[in-house]
């Protein structure tokens, strides 16, 4: 399988929709630059990953509430 790279900002800007949606705030500075940090080096793979778990267990917080 190759390693398919994306931009960065890409990858950052869809789990950051998915933590605001989920904390239902927007991220404070200090929170989007750990953000960016995490999701620099993310490939397809990864990124499509992530984005799954958070949405899966966001969507578990969800029917519990």
């Amino acid at each position: 399988m190759r390693h398919e790279t994306i931009n960065p900002k890409y990858g950052k800007d869809e789990i950051k929709e998915i933590f605001v949606d989920g904390l239902q705030r927007d991220l404070s500075t200090e929170e989007e630059t750990l953000l960016s940090g995490w999701t620099r080096t993310f490939d397809k793979t990864e990124r499509s990953t992530i984005i799954n778990m958070m949405k899966e267990l966001l969507n578990k917080h969800k029917r519990h509430d």
